[in-house]
This record gives structure tokens, C-alpha cells and sequence, in this order.
């Protein structure tokens, strides 16, 4: 048969050939250090519109809540002495997930051809056929060096580092006669460089290097340092000579993950340090949610150098009756108002105009409402100017502010927000003679793996914003709520009276109670409660924060608490 010309039997048959579906594309995308400030743009973008995230154990949350909501996750583990995928069944996750999704994101620690075992699965993606790109990344002797006031190199000290892994460490098969190990290091001759050594994954092995280390030529008495969480606010730095380093290391209880440097750099630790030092630096905090919008209260507790873990990790996902939503739609126009609470409903309102071939043309002379700061930029983003932007969610004020602009009496008004609740706000328009209609477009969900025992492990303080966070945490503790606190033994601190009432009912001790508005009140009483300590933090540090327990007042569930709140903006 002549090359271009067809088979004679498919034309015969009339049955055309099937296509082949196109296979997606993978991304072997660097997650960083832990700190999501180190994350790349491009990383950030990918995880917007990613179908489908496979990541390491070792990814920080603030990472993690950069993934689209509707993407799906895959944890693969890939933490030291824990549970963990094999890097074959890895391997085939990536090319099944490949066949069936577009974009797929590999998200690993690091840098992802660093010590990360991604050109592994670089290869076995190419002998698949699968196409990938590497989206390099910030990797941790980089990161975690800087953040402890480590230059790896300095033009007085040395000119050369070595990034060395000790996973594989001294002793593991490793020759006992001298020369590298089974993995491939020479520790001996690594001594005699005397240049700086940047050692991943072995603070777990570190007697023994240090051992092979002196037995190569290296002096007790050169400088080192082990930096446990790295970038995280929980970061620890032990320093000491390399002689006394790995019993320093067993003093302070330092373990995994940690990076160990060993050289003449590191005595600037002291000298250069900068990262850390708040008044929480080292405390770890619960922040109990309700909302997957991030929180103003989280971020002022970070600033003070608190490790704030928000439980449980809730996501939105699009939701509600297609043939309400539809109807809703298809007479825009004919609203005098549509109220927007949040970014997310935002997104999703948006994603539905366009799905159905509409945009700001079918809203008509509809006036616009956006409650909160990040949800007006979310509408200017779409080139819609708002006709009212409030930062208030109590009904009786949102109501005085729309009937100084119109007539509220028989005015149509859509509503959209997340599923399962009847806004407060549009009761009391209902009152004043509204028809207002309550269009629910999106519902939070919960990731089902989350755990509280978890999220409590190690916790200081646990933060409840709400009454209803204190249902969502006495539920998760159990049955026996009382005594199972007093064995986790984290302190509690309420927003609010109302809120710390509602606790002591659920049989959760009550440790504080935060006055005045919501973040400095509660950042006040975690310090005090801590620390002994005040913030001398005055209400007007943070202009425009919402106290959550008012929020419970209006039963306003969804409102935005800043601008990270734009992460949840649907971008596919």
C-alpha cells in the first residue's frame, strides 16, 4: 500500500476508525520548602486549574489550599519511616490519571529533580507516551539555609556546597572499608572538600555521618547546624561543632524533616538570623472553620509566629437544582438586585453565565452588591462596578443601605450563595417587602480525610471562631467530648460569650474568652493565655476585620474575611 492512502477495508465497511483520546499532560511541579510565599507563580497557576493533584506528604496546607476545588487529590505519602505509596505505583498513577485528565500536577517537596525522585518518574512517563513538564521549585537547602540566616556560600568562607542525601546514609550498605556507600557517596572524600555539605534526609543517620565525616579528614570542631521545619513557624535551629551536633540534635529533640549543614557558614546563623522570633514563635494553634474562605484571625496569629492549622480543610464544589438555577438565569434581568457575598459565589455564578453562552449583558439594569472587600474586586475583575460595597453583614444595616439606593418594597432580588442555610439578610429583606430569591449555586464540603486527632496533635490552643465551630469541633472529638479534651489538653479560646457558652453546653472547656473585635481580641487572649503576655494590639491594626461572633448574629455564613479569598475564584 502506498504511504497516505487508506486502508481499502475500513472504507469498505463505512465504519469510521475511533479516535484516539488525546492524553493529558503531567506536570512534575516543585511545592517548595513548606512557606507558600517560596511557591513559584507558575506552580500556583498550575494548581488553579489542575483536574487532578497527586502530592507528597511534606506539602504545606497553605500550599494545598491553592488546588481547585474541584480537582481531585491523590496523597502519595513520600515521608520518611511513614506510610507511602511505592514510586512504581506511583509511577502508574501519573499515566492512568494521564489517560484520563488534562492537566495533571505532580506535586512534590522541593524541587522535584532534586533528591525528589522525579526524574524517575520523568522517564516513566516518557515510555509511556505521556507528555510532562518540569515546573522547578525552591528547594530545601536553599529555602531552609536562607530562613535560618545560612548563605551556603560566602566569598570569605567557601566557594563550593554539596547537596548530599543520608536516606541512604553510612552504615546502609555502605563500604566499611571506606570509599561511597551503596548510594553512591564517598563520605570520606566529601570530608576532604571543605566546602559546605547541605544533608537532606538524615538526621536520622547523623551519628554515623558525622563519624565518617571526622574519619575523612573534616575537624570536630567545624561549624553545623540542623534546621528542623524549615520555612515553617515552627522552625528549629540546633548549632554546634560537628563534633557535639548530632548529641545536640538528641538534647533538643530534633527530628524529622530537617536539613543538616555542615561547614564554616555556619556560624552566621547567629549573626544573620531573621525569620521567627514573634510571640508565638513555636505555639501551635487550632483554628476551628465553617468556612473554606481563609481566615483574618489565621493570618494575625501567623504574623505572631503561631503554626495555625485550620480544621477541618473544607473545599466548595458546584451544587444546587439545575432547573432553578436555570429558570433564576434565564430572567436576570428582571431583578432590581444581586446580592454577592463571598468570591466563590462570584466564580460560580460567573462559570454558570458562561456555561450557558451568557455574561454581564444579561444582568440588564440590575444593581450590584458586594459584601466585603475581596468579593468587590472579584466582580471589578469582570468588569462590573458595584453599586453598593458593604463590609457589614448585619441585616438591619444591609437593609437601610439598599433603601437609600431603591425602593426595597416588591423589589426582585437574587440571591446566590452556597447551598443549606436561609440567609438572615434576606429574611429581613423579605420583611421590608422584598422578593428576595435564595439561589443556591455552590456547597462547602469537607475533606473527608481531614482529622482532628491529627490537627490537635501537639496543639497549644485551640480557636473557636463560632458557635457552630464549636458543633463541628465537639462533634469530632466524640461522644466524650469533656474528657477527651482534658487528654488532648489544648487550651480553648472563644470569640465571643455567646460562642463560649454554646461550648460549655457541647461539654468543651471554655480556657478564654476574646473581647472586642474578632483578630485582635483573639490574637490578645491566645497571647495572654500562652504567654502571660499582651499584644498591645489595638483595634485599628486591622481595619475592616468582621468579629465571627457577630457573624453568628446574622447567621451569614459565607462572607469573605480578606483578599486570599480570591483563591477560591473559579479561574478553569
Amino acid at each position: 500500500m502506498k504511504s497516505g492512502s487508506r486502508d481499502p477495508s475500513a472504507a469498505s465497511s463505512g465504519t469510521p476508525a475511533p479516535r484516539r483520546r488525546r492524553v493529558g499532560k503531567v506536570y512534575l511541579a516543585g511545592g517548595g520548602p513548606g512557606d507558600v510565599g517560596l511557591l513559584t507563580r507558575k506552580a500556583a497557576q498550575l494548581l488553579r486549574i489542575a483536574d487532578v493533584v497527586v502530592h507528597d506528604a511534606l506539602i504545606s496546607d497553605e500550599v494545598l489550599k491553592l488546588i481547585h476545588p474541584g480537582a481531585q487529590r491523590i496523597h502519595v505519602g513520600k515521608r520518611g519511616g511513614r506510610p507511602s505509596e511505592r514510586q512504581e505505583r506511583i509511577n502508574e498513577i501519573l499515566v492512568k490519571c494521564a489517560q484520563t485528565s488534562r492537566i495533571v500536577v505532580r506535586l512534590k517537596g522541593g524541587d522535584p529533580f532534586i533528591f525528589g525522585r522525579g526524574g524517575e518518574e520523568a522517564l516513566a512517563l516518557r515510555e509511556a507516551g505521556v507528555p510532562f513538564e518540569v515546573v522547578p521549585g525552591v528547594t530545601a537547602a536553599v529555602g531552609a539555609a536562607a530562613y535560618a540566616g545560612i548563605p551556603l556560600t560566602h566569598r570569605d568562607l567557601t566557594s563550593s556546597v554539596t547537596f548530599v542525601t543520608g536516606h541512604n546514609g553510612p552504615g546502609e550498605g555502605g563500604s566499611k572499608e571506606g570509599g561511597p556507600d551503596e548510594g553512591g557517596v564517598d563520605w570520606e572524600a566529601l570530608a576532604r572538600l571543605n566546602g559546605t555539605i547541605a544533608l537532606y534526609m538524615g538526621v536520622g543517620t547523623l551519628d554515623t555521618t558525622v563519624s565518617r565525616l571526622l574519619a575523612g579528614g573534616r575537624p570536630a570542631d567545624t561549624p553545623a547546624a540542623v534546621i528542623e521545619w524549615g520555612t515553617y513557624s515552627r522552625q528549629r535551629v540546633v548549632r554546634g561543632s560537628l563534633g557535639e551536633i548530632a548529641e545536640l540534635v538528641r538534647a533538643r529533640n530534633i527530628g524529622a524533616p530537617a536539613l543538616v549543614v555542615i561547614g564554616e557558614v555556619a556560624v552566621l546563623a547567629d549573626q544573620l538570623s531573621w525569620f521567627g522570633g514573634g510571640p508565638l514563635q513555636g505555639r501551635r494553634v487550632v483554628m476551628a472553620r465553617t468556612r473554606h474562605q481563609p481566615s483574618r484571625i489565621a493570618a494575625a496569629l501567623r504574623a505572631r509566629g503561631a503554626e495555625v492549622i485550620e480544621f477541618p480543610r473544607l473545599t466548595s464544589e458546584p451544587a444546587g437544582d439545575s432547573a432553578l438555577i436555570d429558570r433564576s438565569l434565564s430572567e436576570l434581568s428582571a431583578n432590581r438586585w444581586l446580592l454577592f457575598t463571598s468570591p466563590a459565589a462570584v466564580g460560580y455564578f460567573w462559570a454558570l453565565l458562561a456555561a450557558r453562552g451568557q455574561d454581564a449583558r444579561a444582568l440588564g439594569r440590575a444593581r450590584i452588591a458586594a459584601f466585603g472587600e475581596a468579593t468587590r474586586r472579584a466582580l471589578v475583575r469582570r468588569s462590573i462596578t458595584v453599586d453598593l460595597a458593604t463590609r457589614t453583614f448585619d441585616p438591619e444595616t444591609v437593609l437601610n443601605r439598599i433603601a437609600a439606593i431603591t425602593s426595597v418594597d416588591g423589589a426582585r432580588i437574587l440571591f446566590p450563595h452556597d447551598t443549606g442555610y436561609e440567609s438572615p439578610i434576606a429574611v429581613r429583606l423579605r420583611e421590608a417587602g422584598a422578593r428576595v430569591e435564595e439561589l443556591g449555586i455552590f456547597q462547602v464540603v469537607r475533606d473527608p480525610a481531614d482529622s482532628l486527632a491529627s490537627a490537635l496533635s501537639g496543639a497549644d490552643a485551640i480557636v473557636l471562631p463560632s458557635s457552630w465551630a464549636a458543633h463541628i469541633v465537639a462533634e469530632a472529638v466524640g461522644a466524650d467530648t469533656e474528657a477527651s479534651m482534658q487528654e488532648i489538653s489544648a487550651r480553648v479560646v472563644a470569640i465571643g460569650p455567646r460562642t463560649a457558652e454554646a461550648a460549655r453546653t457541647l461539654g468543651l472547656p471554655v480556657d478564654a474568652v476574646a473581647e472586642g473585635h474578632a483578630a485582635p481580641g483573639v490574637v490578645e487572649a491566645v497571647l495572654r493565655l500562652l504567654t502571660g503576655k499582651d499584644t498591645g494590639l489595638s483595634d485599628t491594626c486591622l481595619t475592616g476585620a468582621r468579629s465571627d461572633e457577630s457573624a453568628g448574629q446574622s447567621g451569614q455564613r459565607s462572607s469573605p474575611e480578606d483578599a486570599a479569598s480570591d483563591r477560591l475564584e473559579i479561574s478553569r
